[in-house]
């Protein structure tokens, strides 16, 4: 195989390389591929490994790289800081041009700077911080391939007599160490790690969705007969996956030299928007729509009442446009989550998506599969009887050959048959392999067709009822005679009895065959018993999030009753229970119905699954589910937050947004308590922010009537929101009431419009009557006289003062207004904030004093120390705010039965 030259930048003439070795390959049979590859059989030895690791480099696709310089840029490059850009400039402008140069422009000028820098290393320290997140996320969750290497037997063909060898001999190894050359084994659930040519196959059906869109399973095997190349039958390409079969291939092409490296975005599936997602999106639409708003009402009384100073105007309005605005949302709902994220983790979770933190206490259903979830997934043989309920050589021979034999996937039941100790073991090494019919979740039967002293045997297993289909005869006490219902009626009562008491009922069949291998006509031999004991957290964590506001929903392909004797061992009571066929034959409005209804479901294909999630969220639920099969794939993906566990398939880890590494189920509710903490910090800082804002806002255009200059400086403006940072930061570190945490908490935006409209005008009041207090009651020191309008022409310094005096209220009644804004109990006495938020709040405060008041700093910001005797007088101020807020609160929480 030549090199492609990974210096080759040009896409499509790399895909174009690609394709034409393809084409090459896939018509070459097993002797051309070994002669390519310059090896002698299949299976590498050690050299052989290092001389194509040399040639090929790793199986490691070229990870999206992370430009440090771009994402600092890119975190400066904000509307807010652009903005504050071209404001900072202006300041820069104005001190430089003129004659008369003020510190307080350069000042401005330098304070805008700091926040946009502030800002602005704030969030690319989170993107460097969440690329490393991510990066350790990827190293902890790699994924295995089984591979064949050193091969003893020096195997140039593969066939069905050998093939069961070689897959006896694989190893699990990292699918990144894989090399051309390498022999690999695929079965059901498999991520094809690499572009590999077909070998020999076993009834295997692999999922091309990621690569063409189609959504059927497309057969491969050893011979192709098709000229596109998404279509050849030999080749299976990495980023695909296994439905069904088995197989053994050869790679062809590793890493950077993959047809899937060619892809990019179209590999990845799009899943459906998250609760969390949305609401993000309507408050950044509720923002802006909110800003667009008032800035030209700002524009027009400014520039109005100032004589057409439109330059001056469009300033202020922009601070105003600032000022209403969260710039520091992206950081605050960002270090929220990761601080839930580190909360979680160490709880043994691995948590992929960052968003699923807040998804997780955003949940009001969670769906569960049974076996692997509920229930340990550790299946363990119990009996093996055959139809008069004794036991039986034979069918314990049939049983254990056929778990031998089967190449497809490995799955709990075979585990169970191999590792048990009170199984007599056959002499498998005088049996031969010839063919097998794999298992579906369709057919739900499994067959292996040996031979031995020239006689070829069919052994077969599966579910009683399909079991029952193919066969017309059965052997009661070594005598074969014909079935008949009633004997079918008596297995089946056999069964569910069994299934009654909690265990997994499996039915063994066998014939001797001619010619045809054919899976009918069988010979029903008897029964063998498994039992999957529930794990020891499952009745307490499905009890706790039923407290927590949380509906526990099982949604399972097992029969009716398994899962109802799993669900008595675990007290979960059942309200209603339907079968997959049963959600076929309902009409749209019977499904919406049912889904909520019942609490369990039975007998359900994967589509089945999808189809209840689906149906769950257009009622506006939102919807976790757990699972830990292939077949869980796309019920994981459809779902709001999906959660699997280390030891799932590699298709049930690649969908899952979290990853339980344990094996207790305790964790969920840890990580069910720290999403709903994070909402509440994140609400906390957009509810209360937007309303003080607006507050702001409503207050400057008072003013703005009421006098003919500026209430405050864009300077003062921008000032007052770097210090409210501050405290607004330390609220990632809040408290939270026990009654938010103890109900699911959605993302919604349904009451922040009346919260903000309600709560922001309660500040104006106050700003008003400082105004006035301002204007009327400090008439000499700000150098008004009787019947002299006060603007700037008649006293710069009376303006200078009147700005300190309002800046000092309003950072204080706004910092102080959060004790009672962040409960919706009374502060202090039923809640108290955490020490964080309690330090910053006198730290703010204490800022909104020593800012105005130390003449160093007040004269660089265009401020005049205001009269000792206004400082009592603000502090009333402030605490007839609190009061009146606290007032105001308890009034909206009755009227709309919530506060956050």
């Amino acid at each position: 195989m030549k090199r492609l030259k990974l210096e080759n930048n040009n896409k499509n003439s790399k895909t174009k390389l690609i394709q034409n070795k393809l084409t090459n390959y896939s018509k070459y049979s097993q002797q051309d591929v070994l002669k390519d590859l310059q090896v002698p059989s299949f299976g590498l030895n050690e050299e052989q490994v290092e001389q194509a690791v040399e040639k090929y480099g790793s199986n490691k696709l070229k990870a999206k790289g992370f430009n440090f310089f771009t994402t600092f840029a890119k975190t400066f490059l904000s509307p807010f800081n652009i903005i504050l850009t071209i404001i900072a400039a202006f300041n820069f402008y104005t001190y430089f041009s003129g004659e008369d140069r003020e510190m307080s422009d350069l000042a401005g000028a330098l304070i805008v700077l700091f926040m946009i820098l502030l800002s602005g290393s704030i969030m690319f320290f989170q993107e460097v911080k969440s690329h490393l997140v991510i990066k350790k996320i990827s190293f902890d969750n790699k994924k295995t391939t089984k591979v064949i290497r050193d091969d003893e037997y020096n195997i140039t063909n593969i066939d069905n007599a050998n093939s069961i060898k070689l897959i006896k001999e694989a190893e699990a190894i990292d699918s990144e160490d894989l090399v051309p050359g390498d022999l690999i084994y695929l079965s059901n659930g498999d991520l094809i790690p690499s572009d590999v040519k077909i070998i020999w196959a076993n009834s295997l059906y692999v999922d091309q969705a990621s690569l063409t869109g189609e959504s059927f399973p497309v057969q491969k095997k050893e011979v192709n007969e098709n000229s596109s190349y998404l279509e050849y039958e030999n080749i299976c390409y990495m980023g695909t996956s296994v439905v069904s079969g088995s197989a053994l291939g050869v790679v062809i092409a590793t890493g950077y030299n993959t047809y899937f490296s060619t892809i990019n975005d179209k590999v990845t599936e799009k899943r459906p928007k998250s609760s969390f997602d949305k609401g993000i999106k309507k408050v950044t639409f509720l923002l802006i729509s909110f800003m667009l708003a008032v800035t030209p009402i700002t524009l027009l009384v400014f520039g109005l009442g100032h004589g057409g100073q439109w330059v001056n105007a469009a300033l202020f309005s922009v601070s105003i446009a600032v000022g209403l605005t969260p710039e520091m949302m992206p950081i605050i709902v960002t270090s929220n989550l990761s601080r839930g994220y580190l909360k979680i983790k160490k709880e043994d979770v691995l948590v992929k998506n960052l968003n699923a933190v807040q998804n997780m206490g955003a949940i009001d259903i969670l769906c569960t599969d049974k076996t692997g979830t509920i229930t340990s997934g550790e299946i363990k043989l119990d009996r093996v009887l055959d139809y008069s309920s004794q036991k039986c050589d034979f069918v314990n021979k049939a049983l254990y050959l056929n778990s031998y034999f089967q190449s497809g996937f490995q799955n709990p039941i075979d585990q169970a048959v191999l590792l048990s100790k009170d199984i007599e073991k056959p002499d498998v090494e005088s049996y031969t392999k010839e063919w097998e019919v794999p298992f579906d979740f369709t057919r739900k039967i499994l067959s292996v067709i040996l031979t031995k002293d020239d006689e070829k045997e069919i052994f077969t297993k599966g579910a009683i009822e399909e079991i029952l289909k193919v066969c017309d005869r059965i052997s009661i006490r070594g005598k074969i005679e014909p079935i008949t219902q009633e004997h079918k009626d008596k297995i089946i009562k056999k069964a569910e009895e069994m299934n009654l008491d909690g265990y997994r009922v499996i039915g063994i069949a066998h014939n001797h065959l001619e010619d045809e291998d054919i899976e009918e006509d069988l010979v029903f031999y008897g029964f063998a018993t498994f039992f999957d004991e529930p794990k020891e957290t499952s009745k307490e964590i499905i009890k706790n999030l039923k407290e927590k506001g949380i509906d526990t929903k099982v949604l399972t392909g097992d029969s009716e009753v398994i899962t109802r004797a799993i669900c008595k061992k675990v007290d979960f009571k059942i309200t209603k229970i339907y079968s997959g066929k049963e959600i076929e034959e309902m009409s749209e409005s019977q499904l919406r119905k049912a889904v909520v209804n019942a609490n369990v479901f039975v007998k359900l294909s994967p589509m089945h699954k999808s189809m209840i999630i689906s149906c769950l969220k257009e009622q506006g639920h939102v919807v976790g589910f757990m699972g830990d099969g292939i077949n869980d794939a796309p019920v994981l993906r459809e779902s709001d937050v999906a959660i699997s566990f280390s030891d799932a398939s590699n298709i049930a880890q690649d969908a899952a947004d979290i990853i339980l590494v344990d094996e207790s189920l305790m964790v969920l509710e840890t990580a069910v308590h720290e999403g709903r903490v994070s909402l509440a910090n994140i609400l906390k800082y957009i509810k209360v922010t937007i309303a003080s804002n607006f507050g702001n806002v409503l207050s400057v255009l008072v003013a703005l009537f009421l006098t003919s200059v500026e209430p405050m400086q864009p300077i003062h403006l921008l000032l007052q929101n770097l210090i409210y940072d501050i405290v607004m930061f330390a609220y990632i570190f809040d408290k939270v009431d026990k009654k938010f945490t103890d109900t699911p908490r959605p993302f919604r935006t349904k009451n922040i419009i009346w919260f903000t409209v309600i709560n922001g005008p309660v500040s104006s009041i106050f700003d008003i009557s400082t105004f006035l207090v301002l204007i009327y009651g400090y008439q000499h020191k700000l150098g008004i006289e009787p019947g002299m309008s006060y603007d700037a022409s008649n006293n710069i310094n009376g303006v200078q003062m009147f700005n300190a005096s309002w800046f000092v209220v309003g950072l204080m009644t706004q910092t102080a207004v959060l004790q009672m804004y962040r409960t919706e109990k009374i502060p202090f006495i039923q809640s108290n904030a955490s020490w964080q938020v309690n330090a910053a709040t006198v730290f703010v405060c204490a800022m909104a004093v020593i800012v105005p008041f130390t003449p160093f700093i007040a004269e660089n910001v265009k401020m005049l120390q205001p009269p000792i005797t206004f400082l009592p007088i603000a502090l009333g101020f402030v605490l007839a705010y609190v009061m009146l807020a606290q007032v105001v609160k308890t009034l909206y929480i009755k009227r709309f039965k919530e506060w956050l």
